[in-house]
């Protein structure tokens, strides 16, 4: 097998061993600060937790970004702009930046439906969805299922310490996870107190994360959705976790207000 495509097929095994990069600010900019992975009161930014009246949409409606329920609604296009499939899922690394997309192309080519592992930085953003580079020619190149071993509903690549799946049946390496780790958990405050649940995830052009979207579930916190920031790895959160943990009290998230999403401009809505 050629060495390029080898490459793309391990690349969400791979990811692990990259090196670690300085983290990014809300605007996708790189912090000049590096998390400490024994401090529990560091975010993925760097810095400490921020307290939430210091938390303000302001700099989430100016930069903009996409939405993670609009990627993962969005058709994939060939570099000609012709619809080929949909994206099913979305893979990152631990600094929360988008790695690999997972679509799910067929119907066409003399093929049937298959997934193919696209790395992040050969994708683009337009607003009929997302073009990728994958087509008739090179397809083999890109295939998610190439030396890899079914089990049952889950596929296993070699040399995984951890094993998490995307979807049903595509898996990620030890360093690596899924949004849909995420999306439909369920999200607590300080003292395990049950707050809600995480519907949606902003990201910002370039593939990084910016918050995380909740639904309260409780009259206590009012109704609609709110934006938080997402912290993570450094805060102790794992994929597979049973809940996520939010470092606020009651009081705090009391008064964060309704994120507008009419006011986020977005490349795929």
């Amino acid at each position: 097998m050629k060495t390029a495509n080898l490459s793309r097929i391990m690349l969400i095994v791979m990811v692990s061993l990259l090196p670690m990069h300085a983290y990014a600010n809300i605007d996708g900019s790189p912090s000049q600060q590096q998390t400490d992975p024994n401090n529990p009161s560091q975010t993925q930014h760097g810095q400490a937790t921020r307290p939430l009246n210091e938390w303000d949409y302001s700099a989430l409606y100016e930069q903009s970004g996409f939405r993670a329920d609009a990627l993962l609604e969005a058709a994939a296009f060939s570099p000609q702009e012709d619809e080929i499939g949909e994206i099913v899922n979305i893979v990152l690394d631990q600094q929360n930046q988008i790695v690999t997309l997972i679509a799910e192309v067929g119907g066409m080519w003399d093929s049937g439906d298959r997934h193919v592992a696209i790395p992040w930085d050969e994708v683009e953003l337009f607003e009929a969805g997302i073009k990728v580079p994958v087509q008739q020619d090179n397809v083999e190149e890109y295939d998610l299922f190439t030396n890899v071993t079914i089990d049952e509903a889950y596929i296993y690549k070699q040399e995984m310490e951890r094993v998490s799946t995307v979807e049903e049946d595509v898996a990620t390496g030890p360093q690596t996870w899924k949004i849909s780790d995420i999306i439909d958990d369920y999200a607590s405050i300080e003292s395990e107190e049950g707050y809600g649940y995480i519907t949606d995830a902003l990201f910002t052009n370039n593939g990084i994360m910016q918050a995380i979207i909740i639904k309260p579930s409780r009259e206590e916190f009012g109704s609609g959705p709110r934006a938080f920031p997402f912290y993570g790895y450094p805060e102790g959160w794992r994929p597979g976790s049973s809940y996520y943990q939010l470092p606020y009290a009651s009081d705090e998230v009391k008064e964060l207000p309704v994120f507008d999403y009419d006011n986020y401009e977005s490349v795929l809505d």
